[in-house]
């Protein structure tokens, strides 16, 4: 019982078509009673029903457009959530506003049943909002994400493979084209994990960890598999990677196409806590994140799981402030990263005012804050040799700008550079999904999962940034 209730879906399904419908009936009920009224149906009749239709409705216009002011203001004039919230979230603002504002009157002019309905009606507009708001975003996926519950089982796979078993992947698809291999899964499958933080001694929740198909087949040798590092935004949690992220989905798509072959995906903490903006440096403000992704994660990870030791097999991605983090992390870290994909990516790491976080975060050191600026990084790497898929939402303005910016600087540096925005996205897990989704193709033909060279066209929701 608890497992289905966490797994109920926010996004699509049964749940938030249900809410969306009765909140629909319960206006269209309001609605019908009161012009049934004007029209002389009830006692009153004349002005009252004129009243009892016009004053819900023009509260409701009101109330809309006030809803529709405050959160663009909120949104594009004072950024107070540091990023545009896109027209779909806005749009929900003025229509949950005007539902509210309709049901709140009826309640002031009925009695009995009709202002229980208004009641009601309130807090299902309250309700289908949020979802829809949640739903513009792709954030919050299930009910349990809302509360930090997820049903993903917890695993150990210390020691799952050994170095002298594996093969490449190259030799895997030669096997199953020959027909050598025959038990591949269907799918493959997420387990929390517990990484030692032995170097950074970081305080991380656990990550979580997608497994192919081809590195759960019985064969005896698996395949030496690419590997992606990813990271949610702040707040944010390695939970909130694969349920918005839709990876697991994402992954086992690729695998079905690929003889079982999927990058292995790791959602590690970079955060410790979803307060947490750690800025995935080393800091005396909340401990050794760089280190515990960089060292701690990638040891562990090449140590136990069927994983390419290469720079060139492994990828470094993320969302917002995990874009950032990427970023960083991937120009500074070339011996570790061949391939950088983050969305929605901020110029620099942003904690506070800038002086009081080199202060607090770099012992005052301006040149150690500088070095983590992705602009920076990639020119202090160059030339490089890596490939970097950059994303935005065509509404999250602000990021495309960023991208425009930073795109053509890791072009000039040498870098592979395909810069792209997700249409009628925002600063969004949608936008994430449309971006990854290529970025794992790109990823899969550089690291021998697909001879299929990437075409960007196939991707019609994507339009490139001229750079």
């Amino acid at each position: 019982m608890r497992a289905w209730l966490v797994n109920i879906s926010l996004v699509d399904g049964w749940f938030p078509a249900t809410l969306f419908s009765i909140t629909t009936v319960l206006a269209a009920i309001l609605l019908g009673i009161a012009i049934w009224e004007m029209v002389g149906g009830s006692r009153g009749g004349g002005k009252r029903a004129i009243a009892v239709v016009a004053c819900p409705m023009v509260i409701a216009v009101i109330a809309g457009i006030v809803g529709l002011v405050i959160a663009w203001l909120l949104s594009d004039v004072f950024v107070v959530f540091g990023v545009e919230l896109g027209p779909r979230v806005i749009a929900w603002a003025g229509c949950g506003c005007a539902i509210i504002g309709f049901a709140v009157s009826h309640a002031m002019l009925h009695r009995g049943v009709l202002r229980a309905v208004a009641v009601i009606l309130v807090v299902c507009a309250v309700f289908s909002t949020a979802t829809g708001i949640d739903q513009a975003y792709g954030e919050y996926a299930t009910i349990g994400s809302l509360f930090g519950q997820d049903a993903y089982r917890e695993a150990d796979l210390t020691g799952m493979a050994k170095r002298s078993d594996l093969i490449s992947v190259t030799q895997w698809r030669q096997e199953a084209a020959d027909g050598s291999i025959s038990d591949i899964p269907a799918h493959g499958e997420v387990s929390k994990v517990n990484i030692p933080a032995t170097t950074s001694h970081f305080e991380a929740r656990k990550a979580l960890v997608y497994l192919p198909p081809a590195a759960l087949a019985t064969a005896k040798h698996k395949p030496a598999l690419p590997v992606i590092l990813m990271m949610s935004g702040q707040p944010g949690s390695p939970g909130r990677v694969f349920a918005a992220g839709g990876i697991q989905t994402m992954m086992d798509d690729y695998a079905q196409h690929h003889d079982g072959l999927a990058p292995i995906v790791i959602a590690a903490d970079q955060l410790g806590d979803d307060s947490h903006n750690t800025l995935c440096v080393d800091s005396p403000v909340y401990g050794k994140a760089l280190t515990y992704l960089t060292k701690d994660v990638v040891d562990w990870v090449k140590a136990n799981l069927p994983a390419a030791q290469q720079a060139q097999d492994w990828a470094i991605a993320g969302f917002s402030q995990g874009a950032t983090c990427s970023l960083q992390i991937g120009a500074n870290h070339p011996d570790l990263f061949g391939t950088i994909i983050p969305t929605g990516s901020e110029l620099k790491p942003t904690n506070g005012s800038e002086s009081s976080m080199i202060s607090r975060f770099f012992h005052g050191d301006r040149t150690a804050y500088e070095k983590q600026i992705p602009i920076n990084a990639i020119r202090n790497h160059a030339p490089s040799n890596q490939t970097l898929v950059i994303g935005a939402g065509e509404h999250d303005h602000e990021s495309v700008r960023n991208v425009e910016l930073i795109a053509p600087v890791a072009q000039q540096e040498g870098m592979h550079v395909t810069a792209v925005e997700s249409l009628g996205n925002a600063h969004d897990w949608h936008a994430v999904q449309d971006t990854l989704r290529y970025g794992l193709v790109v990823f899969g033909y550089n690291t021998g999962l697909s001879d299929a060279k990437p075409k960007l066209a196939d991707y019609p929701n994507l339009k490139r940034i001229t750079i």
